[in-house]
């Protein structure tokens, strides 16, 4: 997994190479960094994402391409 940081200002011109499998994360408090991860995979990447939004992750992942209802599960 290939992870970017990068400003808040900055991140609103990225385009990631394969939007499909990225996922981005604001980084809490005054850091207004923002980091991408890109996964091997859109499976792996959708059932990271389901198992924080079950948990109590205070910050998680947000696909860049949006999941479908049935993605992860």
């Amino acid at each position: 997994m290939k992870k970017i940081t990068m400003s808040g200002a900055a991140a609103f011109e990225y385009k990631p190479a394969q939007p499909e499998r990225t996922a981005r994360r604001q980084h809490t408090g005054l850091d207004f960094d923002v980091t991408f991860q890109i996964w091997p995979s859109r499976e792996s990447m959708a059932r990271s994402i389901r198992m924080q939004e079950r948990g109590c992750t205070p910050n998680p992942w947000k696909a860049c391409v949006a999941l479908t209802d049935g993605e992860g599960y």
